[in-house]
């Protein structure tokens, strides 16, 4: 599981600009964890999506369902669902916590849900979770391979 947050910086005004930065900053992550830990591990050679792929696969979410699904990427492994990270409650607080910091207005984004996905990274498996207030961010993902 990685997460990466920040002032969110858009090129562009409007909804499309700020789901373009979003994509970038999440862009940014996926980047990293596959230099930093999956690059040796990933199906795919190539390596993660580019920036515009990425922005294609991120789909609009209630804050309701983003909280859910950062608490199930955050506590329950994608590959292997009798292995956990972190015990669901926990996780749900903190994902709650999450959604009211960037509050009510916050737009949110994921690349799928728990049947179906668009892959991001490199590996077989990948669930995340984007949000922003239009000037902060903060994206959570989580990759695996079997």
């Amino acid at each position: 599981m990685y997460v990466r947050s920040g002032r969110l910086r858009p090129a562009s005004g409007g909804a499309r600009g700020v789901l373009a930065a979003v994509a970038a900053e999440t862009h940014i992550l996926v980047g990293q964890l596959h230099r930093k830990d999956w690059q040796q591990h990933a199906s795919d050679p190539g390596g993660p999506a580019p920036v515009g792929q990425v922005e294609e696969a991120l789909e609009p979410l209630s804050a309701e369902n983003a909280a859910a699904m950062m608490g199930r990427l955050a506590s329950q492994s994608l590959v292997w669902r009798e292995f956990t990270f972190m015990e669901r409650t926990e996780a749900d607080t903190v994902a709650g916590q999450v959604v009211e910091l960037l509050g009510p207005d916050a737009l949110w984004w994921s690349n799928g849900d728990e049947h179906s996905w668009s892959a991001v990274s490199a590996c077989t498996f990948d669930g995340l979770v984007a949000g922003t207030d239009g000037r902060r961010f903060a994206v959570l993902i989580q990759v695996g391979e079997d």
